[in-house]
This record gives structure tokens, C-alpha cells and sequence, in this order.
């Protein structure tokens, strides 16, 4: 398979894939690297920081996408299984993440406006030693709905659904689909409460 190459070496910015679409209005970090072996894509207005690194077989990024560490710390997607055929990420538009790790041993799919929060994991493979001798194993992909904020530090585990519209709190890790709206926190993660809509004199407070 061809592959197609964008560099920028004052920068110390790389992107190797087949196919390279980059929208208008992107504004890349120092110390990028992107490989993955089929499309790369970054919609428009969006902010790639410093120390993004990505391997995998596609990488889909929306528009208005926003990744910037604010520590010397970045973003790695990829991990263990990113050579896999099914290594991909889909990531919607107005995202935001600054520091943290992606794996994509099976695919990863997160929708519009969320928020991944510092040292956030999404793991999608677990194994050691061989399961012929019986130890366990599990390969299963993450999806992310829209609206979702994921609290410093927490856990998204291996074949997890979340739904629209939920908060997961600082620390906690979600080892089971999440499907009802609403707050969680823990480990791990439990429900707390229901997002509960201001009145109209609460918001003129606000």
C-alpha cells in the first residue's frame, strides 16, 4: 500500500499514512508523530498539541478537535495491538483531551463533545500469559456517546458503552456499560445521580 508522508522537521512533526486529509485551519504542536496504515483525518479548526503520538490503522479526528498537555506529558493512541487490521479510532467533532492513553487493539469510537480530562485510559485488550493454560484474555472495543466528560484520572475498561449525556468522576474506572444518563463515579463506577436541569431562576443565579 502506498504511503503518503507530511513533515515539518523544524517542528519535529510527522505523518505517515495512505491517505492524509488535514481540514483548514489546523495548527499542529512540536513533537507529532502519526503513523497509521490507512486514512488520517483532522477536521477543520482543530488543535493537534505537542506530543501527540498515534499508531494504528485509521485515525478519524472531527472538526474543532482540541489537544494541548499542560505538562510535559502527552497524548499516545495506540498501545499494545496498534498493528492490529482493527486498530481505529473515530473521534466526533469539539473534542477535547490533553493528556492521556488511547489504546486500539479493537476500535475506539467517541462522539461529539467530549471531553477526556488528564491521564484518562481507554483499554481494549487484556491479557498475559497464554490462554491455552487458562489465564483470560479479552479484546473488545470502547464506544463513547455524546456529551460525556471523563474526570482526571479515570478508566474506561475493554468492550464499554456510555451512553449520551453522563459524567464520570476523578478516579474512577468503568468496567460496565453505562446505559442511563447521569453521574458516576467510583470503583467501579457507580451510579450517583441524574443530571438535574436548572430552573430558570436557578440559571439567572448561575
Amino acid at each position: 500500500m502506498k504511503k503518503v508522508k507530511f513533515e515539518i522537521k523544524k517542528k519535529n512533526l510527522y505523518i505517515e499514512a495512505s491517505e492524509i486529509e488535514i481540514g483548514q485551519n489546523v495548527i499542529f504542536g512540536n513533537d507529532v508523530n502519526i503513523k497509521t496504515k490507512g486514512l488520517f483525518s483532522v477536521g477543520d479548526n482543530s488543535f493537534i498539541g505537542d506530543r501527540f503520538k498515534a499508531n494504528g490503522e485509521e485515525l478519524i479526528i472531527g472538526e474543532y478537535f482540541y489537544n494541548n498537555p499542560t505538562d510535559s506529558r502527552g497524548m499516545i493512541i495506540g498501545g499494545g495491538g496498534s498493528n492490529f487490521p482493527f486498530a481505529k479510532l473515530k473521534i466526533g467533532a469539539r473534542c477535547v483531551c490533553h493528556t492521556g492513553h488511547i489504546n486500539i487493539a479493537r476500535p475506539v469510537n467517541i462522539g461529539n463533545d467530549v471531553g477526556l480530562s488528564h491521564d484518562v485510559e481507554l483499554i481494549t485488550h487484556g491479557f498475559w500469559a497464554s490462554v491455552l493454560k487458562g489465564y483470560p484474555a479479552s479484546f473488545k472495543g470502547i464506544t463513547i456517546g455524546n456529551n460525556v466528560i471523563l474526570g482526571w484520572k479515570s478508566t474506561v475498561m475493554m468492550g464499554v458503552e456510555i451512553t449520551d449525556d453522563v459524567v464520570i468522576g476523578a478516579n474512577s474506572t468503568v468496567v460496565k456499560s453505562i446505559v442511563k444518563s447521569g453521574i458516576y463515579a467510583g470503583v467501579p463506577a457507580k451510579y450517583i445521580r441524574d443530571i438535574k436541569v436548572p430552573s430558570l431562576n436557578e440559571k439567572i443565579d448561575m
